[in-house]
């Protein structure tokens, strides 16, 4: 029960953290014109005269506006967050010396009900599948929306992924943890990544939502859902003993990392 507890926790925060971010987004989109002026005060007095024209510039259809800004951040910080992670597993130390306490910790406190849901979310959300949805989602969207743009960003996450999971475990060559401990088969190395999926670019024909959610709250749901899935998948990992957690921690790093990648170069594709 402690452990399905905690288990339940972690979703329940993954969740969390995407429906806050996506309200902070919300608020920033709806006081554009008061951040402006506020930007614009702030550069009167401290005699920054470029500033507002800076702010001028930072609107969504540009390409180096607000969103592309906010996609570099989260590259350069998941990529941060990604060699640091390397760095420790390396060297033994940092978030790697968790690894054997919470495995041992796992394995200390499985159950009967927890183990099936594991196993099915193992399966039924593992790397191949998720490709496969992402891929199918794409060329759906690709369909309706009579643009090649889904089809593409769809493409290029799968692929970037596969190859990205390919060369890190190759280079990283960690092995598993023991057999006796894992509650399934796994071959080749420990590190793995997790499945980004590509955002769902605006259609032309849908309404502006800044004002109030609109088509937001649907969103937001999917990508909340996503969350959790992921971090579902990363926990079922864990849970079997096929992976260390800083395995799953890292996967998820690269993960965000390459998809911001992927986004923020999305940013670029040209609109009817």
């Amino acid at each position: 029960m402690e452990l399905t507890l905690i288990v339940v926790a972690l979703l329940a925060a993954t969740g969390g953290l995407v429906v806050v971010a996506a309200s902070v987004l919300r608020w920033t989109a709806v006081h554009r014109k008061d951040l402006l002026a506020a930007g614009r005060r702030a550069s009167d007095r401290l005699r920054l005269q470029w500033l507002p024209d800076m702010m001028a510039r930072l609107r969504p259809p540009w390409l180096f506006g607000a969103s592309a800004a906010l996609g570099l951040v989260v590259i350069a910080s998941a990529a941060a967050g990604a060699g640091q992670l390397m760095e420790d597993v390396a060297d033994g130390d940092g978030v790697a010396v968790l690894d054997h306490p919470v495995a041992a910790f796992v394995a200390a406190h499985r159950t009967g009900t927890l183990t099936a849901v594991m196993r099915m979310a193992s399966s039924a959300a593992g790397p191949v599948v998720l490709g496969a949805v992402t891929v199918a989602v794409g060329v759906m969207l690709g369909i309706l929306w009579r643009r090649w743009a889904p089809m593409l960003v769809a493409g290029v996450t799968v692929a970037g992924n596969g190859v990205l999971t390919l060369a890190l475990k190759q280079a990283i060559a960690r092995p598993r943890p023991l057999l006796s401990g894992a509650l399934a088969a796994a071959d080749g190395y420990a590190f793995r990544l997790g499945m980004p999926r590509p955002r769902r670019r605006r259609s032309a024909s849908w309404p502006s939502c800044a004002p109030g959610w609109c088509g937001r709250r649907p969103r937001v749901t999917m990508w909340a859902g996503a969350a959790m899935l992921t971090a579902l998948v990363g926990i079922s990992r864990i849970y079997l003993g096929v992976h260390w957690t800083t395995d799953v921690l890292g996967g998820w790093a690269f993960g965000v990392l390459w998809l911001a990648v992927v986004v923020t170069g999305s940013r670029g594709i040209p609109r009817r």
